[in-house]
């Protein structure tokens, strides 16, 4: 008996390493040169309170991990390449590959026909998750940031890639990290100071919940285009225009954009409806973290964290007409 419950577990382990790793296995039937690679990476603290530091302080280095990335270069051309790495939300990167989220593969397919390479980054199977959408604090957001710094610096070390014309975009999670790509702070605990991404397009971040810098210092060098949905009730666009215009104001090159009615997951290839799992932290105290690393005002609070609510908005059908600005953005800044 004994035997066979350890056979089962072995299973059962086994089965789930193989789920966790298939989410970029499957984007590959879309881009058939596409290079699975994994990227040295760390995992911050996930008490909030504590994540930062844990990166300032250098204590990130005791978590040592491996993400997953799917890399791929344009056919044609010799390189050195531009390069747009896509992170995706708290969804995971399943949805890559998912039919009703077509406008990353879509873009993707786009910028490589402009001779510009694309990479997938995975944030959370390597971390033994598929998803954070029920429970956004089973992976700490810093975790996430410290795994774009570190495809950067992976990417600096490949001599197809020209490492000044790197860009990055996501929405959602993925937002949060397009957004904090350009934060000097992080970049200088993490990687080389002369290294930098050249043009961010962050969709929807949280920007009042999960701790971001209250008096952000921006990499100059990054050109950052935020783009929000004005009828957004999941990430709230209103503190995302407020912390954007502290980035303006500390210096940073950035637009912000507010496109009326336009709800969470916009570029989704579906009509608005509502998620019912999707957790909501509008109702809690924001979080920011001051220039000391503490948070301002606090949502770790015991749980079952009674301010959170569920259920939000989303898709919009808006990947036809967002794609477009979108691929000028990135050609724009990208391209020589």
């Amino acid at each position: 008996m004994r035997k066979i419950l350890i056979i089962l577990i072995s299973l059962l382990i086994s089965n789930t390493a193989f789920a966790l790793e298939t989410s970029l296995k499957k984007l590959t039937k879309y881009f058939k040169n596409g290079e699975l690679i994994k990227i040295p990476s760390y995992s911050s603290a996930l008490r909030q309170n504590d994540a930062y530091k844990s990166i300032r302080d250098g204590l990130y280095k005791k978590r040592p991990i491996e993400v997953d990335a799917l890399m791929v270069f344009p056919k044609k051309g010799e390189g050195p390449f531009s390069v747009v790495m896509f992170v995706h939300s708290s969804g995971g990167a399943g949805l890559f590959s998912d039919k009703w989220f077509k406008f990353n593969r879509l873009a993707a397919k786009s910028l490589l026909k402009n001779g510009i390479a694309v990479m997938f980054l995975d944030n959370f199977s390597a971390r033994g998750q598929k998803n954070t959408y029920k429970i956004q604090t089973s992976i700490s957001h810093w975790s996430t940031f410290i795994d774009a710094f570190k495809a950067l610096e992976y990417l600096s070390k490949d001599p197809r890639v020209n490492i000044k014309k790197v860009g990055i975009t996501g929405w959602s999670r993925g937002g949060a990290i397009s957004l904090m790509a350009s934060e000097k702070r992080l970049r200088d605990a993490l990687v080389s100071k002369d290294l930098y991404f050249a043009a961010a397009q962050p969709r929807s971040p949280p920007c009042r919940d999960i701790g971001m810098f209250v008096n952000p210092q921006p990499i100059k060098e990054t050109k950052t285009w935020l783009v929000l949905g004005g009828a957004d009730n999941y990430t709230l666009p209103g503190p995302c225009v407020e912390l954007g215009k502290k980035y303006k104001a500390n210096g940073a090159d950035i637009e912000i954009t507010v496109k009326k009615g336009w709800h969470h997951g916009f570029t989704a290839n579906y009509k608005p409806e509502r998620d019912p799992e999707a957790q909501i932290w509008s109702k809690c105290a924001p979080a920011y973290t001051n220039d000391e690393g503490y948070i301002v005002t606090n949502t770790d609070v015991v749980p079952p964290y009674p301010c959170i609510t569920y259920g939000a908005t989303m898709g919009g059908n808006k990947g036809g007409v967002f794609k477009k600005p979108f691929l000028n953005f990135f050609k724009e800044n990208l391209l020589d």
